[in-house]
């Protein structure tokens, strides 16, 4: 499902939609190399996780209109290091037919999922490919 859900590449980093989303376009950032912890990360691989950020940060504000971001670094889900970027909202948002709501703000956002249908995944997934550029 990787592939399905990747909208940005970097050199030491892909993203991809997060399939169980907490808010409205939550994503995950995957280092390209198998590494189980962020001490074990290379200076290049660390330097390019801001760029990485920011691009999430911006796309999100831009399309969404996320206030604040959280990141999750729960290493617990296989041998390699991966980040969950979760766009954070002051009041409820209004995408694919849907109000998504951000029960946890303003405090930090807990990893209870939402139940996120395919059509929906499937839009944020489009949305971030065509205007996160």
């Amino acid at each position: 499902q990787t592939e399905r859900f990747k909208v940005k590449e970097f050199e030491h980093w892909f993203i991809c939609v997060r399939d169980e989303q907490v808010t409205l376009g939550d994503l995950v950032f995957y280092l390209k190399r198998p590494e189980p912890s962020l001490a074990g990360l290379q200076p290049l691989e660390a330097q390019e996780l801001p760029i990485a950020a920011k691009w999430f940060e911006e796309s999100a504000s831009r399309i969404f209109g996320a206030e604040k971001f959280n990141y999750i670094a729960a290493m617990m889900g296989g041998p390699f290091i991966h980040i969950h970027a979760l766009a954070r909202y002051s009041r409820d948002q209004e995408f694919a037919g849907r109000t998504w709501p951000d029960k946890f703000w303003p405090k930090p956002a807990s990893m209870e999922n939402l139940t996120t249908t395919d059509f929906e995944l499937d839009a944020i997934t489009n949305v971030y490919r065509e205007q996160g550029k």
